[in-house]
């Protein structure tokens, strides 16, 4: 053998020697010092980690009423789907769940980054549609269905803007709160009670740890972390005064109909606790059923009459005659008239020279003296009252009853603040522009806002914070928190002031008053109407706000029917069926107990 023949067999050995040693060596660095990266990586692709959904907290009214709860319902997803089969089994699902197969791609494409976390595909899916799945289980490898809860409202359409609706997050909102371990197929609050109070009804999810056979079907359950279900949000809402509300609403506006008023449609009604601003109901018409939102979108989306719009918090109206109590204790308080001074009424007046107003019709009240013109709702008298006052000082006692800034209400999102109509917020404001805003024309009200009113009205001057939340317990019956009523303002008028104010909306209910047929109620009832101008070739809005029982007030009340005519053609009708209907049964239980 020549040597350059043994050279390089000796260099061939050593490479072979190097190159055994290197291998000897990488097996054993992976044997020894990578052996837990390897087994945990194995593991992983054998174990998954599949949530298990909290239950989300119910909503509850005042009274243990169920509004909003929770209903077993199934769950598709994909979970380690083969890749080779992958076209075979989302054509399967498509004919199963009759939804479009790019809509299952698309699904997988934004979830499978996701972790080992199962791909939903279809919730709330019907149990025939899940035994299909069943029968075809070898045709679809890595397809599982699990029980979860969906949310349900045994109420369906009652409270609707109150309870709010839940929805898949939307992409911005995951991206806001997936630091908080909210993944891109859960279900959250998208307004309402559930939107606001999303971290309280929203649980802590468990786990549940299987193993899986490589086509991606489970084996075994190992591991099962138990979820922790959400907190109950109990209310201040009343069911019962609530739905009396909502048929009372809609009874009024259907009858309207039926008389030929082909404008009127919409509408809001708001019942308060005067003693506390606890909401007792909160009607804003018409509603929507949150069970079936997102299946009714675009039929909701394209009703003229928006009922996804919170009118009660979100709707804004000239608040017309119910105004004039401003006007009046604004007279009393500024020392311009007493309860003895007299205004006379020929039907018609002129102001600044030119300027000539008149009462509705024309009609003459004679001498009033302020209880008078309120009972009558006299616009001369009212006139009179913005005439000496002035623009500015109007707009003073306004802005003390929250008309024209936010009432407070948090629990629930979008409120608006209205508008006064007077010189700071009008550049165009003159001088006889006082007489309009002194009967309640120009300014933009809420029925929130109308209904504090009435409640300041009721309790002498106290502005509580109008709350929806009682408070919030743990599912154990922890007390999480508890909402005290809150007083924002107390407005420092003469309380003889306030008991002529009351006197004028006792004698709009009695005979002869604008709110007549509310005297035959089982209690008494203090309130004001109201007409406001909607608009050329519009009806007016037809306004009630008012306080029962007279001597006691447990209910401060307000009403809005857009379009309904007078006070007494709409609104009234309302309230005397709201307050017979809720004083009613309360004495006929009361009896029923003797």
């Amino acid at each position: 053998m020549s040597k350059s023949l043994q050279r390089r067999l000796r260099v061939f050995t050593v490479v072979v020697i190097m190159i055994i040693l290197l291998l000897t060596a990488r097996l054993a660095w992976l044997q020894i010092y990578q052996y837990d990266y390897y087994v945990a990586k194995a593991e992983s692709n054998r174990l998954r980690d599949i949530p298990i959904l909290a239950t989300r907290g119910e909503i509850k009214d005042r009274n243990g009423q169920v509004l909003a709860t929770n209903r077993p319902g199934y769950t598709v997803s994909l979970l380690g789907l083969d890749r080779q089969k992958a076209a075979d089994v989302i054509r399967y699902l498509s004919e199963i769940l009759e939804i479009e197969e790019q809509e299952i791609r698309d699904k997988i494409a934004k979830q499978q980054f996701k972790s080992y976390a199962p791909i939903q595909i279809a919730t709330d899916v019907s149990p025939e549609i899940v035994a299909q799945l069943e029968e075809r289980r070898l045709e679809l490898p890595g397809v599982i269905y699990e029980t979860q809860p969906v949310r349900e409202y045994p109420q369906q359409s009652v409270a609707a803007h109150i309870l709010g609706y839940v929805g898949v997050i939307r992409e911005n909102q995951y991206q806001e709160l997936k630091h908080e371990g909210y993944r891109f197929t859960d279900i959250i609050g998208q307004s309402g009670l559930e939107a606001t109070f999303e971290k309280y009804l929203r649980g802590q999810d468990g786990t549940l740890r299987v193993e899986t056979n490589r086509f991606g079907n489970r084996v075994r359950e190992l591991e099962r972390t138990n979820p922790i279900p959400g907190n109950t949000l109990h209310l201040t809402l009343d069911l019962r005064l609530q739905v009396i509300a909502e048929n009372a609403l809609d009874q009024v506006i259907a009858a309207l109909k039926e008389e030929g008023n082909e404008q009127v449609g919409k509408g809001a009604v708001v019942a308060l606790d005067p003693n506390t601003g606890g909401i007792l109901a909160m009607v804003s018409y018409p509603a929507f059923n949150p069970n079936t939102f997102y299946q009714d979108y675009n039929e909701i989306r394209d009703n003229p009459d928006k009922p996804e719009i919170n009118k009660a918090i979100q709707g804004t109206y000239p608040v017309g005659s119910t105004f004039k109590l401003v006007g009046a204790l604004a007279a009393l308080e500024e020392g311009i008239i007493t309860e003895k001074s007299r205004v006379v009424c020929g039907g018609v007046k002129t102001f600044f020279g030119s300027d000539r107003r008149r009462c509705y019709n024309y009609t003459a009240h004679g001498a009033l003296n302020v209880v008078g013109a309120l009972q009558k709702s006299c616009n001369i008298f009212f006139y009179e009252m913005g005439y000496h006052l002035g623009g500015e000082r109007l707009s003073k006692y306004a802005k003390d009853f929250g008309f024209g800034s936010l009432v407070g209400l948090t629990d629930i999102r979008g409120e608006v603040p209205g508008l006064i109509n007077g010189p700071e917020t009008r550049s165009d404001f003159m001088p006889g522009d006082v007489l309009s805003a002194a009967i309640g024309q120009g300014h933009a009200i809420t029925p929130l806002q109308l209904a504090n009113y009435g409640a300041m009205l009721a309790n002498g001057g106290i502005h509580y914070r109008p709350h929806l939340v009682k408070k919030i317990t743990s599912y154990t019956g922890e007390v999480i928190l508890e909402q005290e009523p809150e007083i924002l303002k107390k407005l420092d008028y003469e309380q003889k002031h306030w008991e002529i104010a009351r006197k004028g909306m006792e004698a709009v209910t009695e005979l002869g008053g604008t709110g007549s047929s509310l005297r035959t109620l089982p209690v008494k009832v203090a309130g004001k109407t109201g007409s406001a101008e909607a608009g050329a070739n519009k009806i007016s809005h037809s306004l009630f706000v008012g306080y029962a029982p007279a001597e006691a007030p447990e209910i401060a009340l307000a009403i809005v029917v857009e379009n309904g005519g007078l006070g007494g053609d709409a609104a009234v009708p309302v309230a005397k069926m709201i307050f017979e209907a809720y004083y009613g049964e309360e004495a006929a239980e009361s009896n029923a107990e003797m």
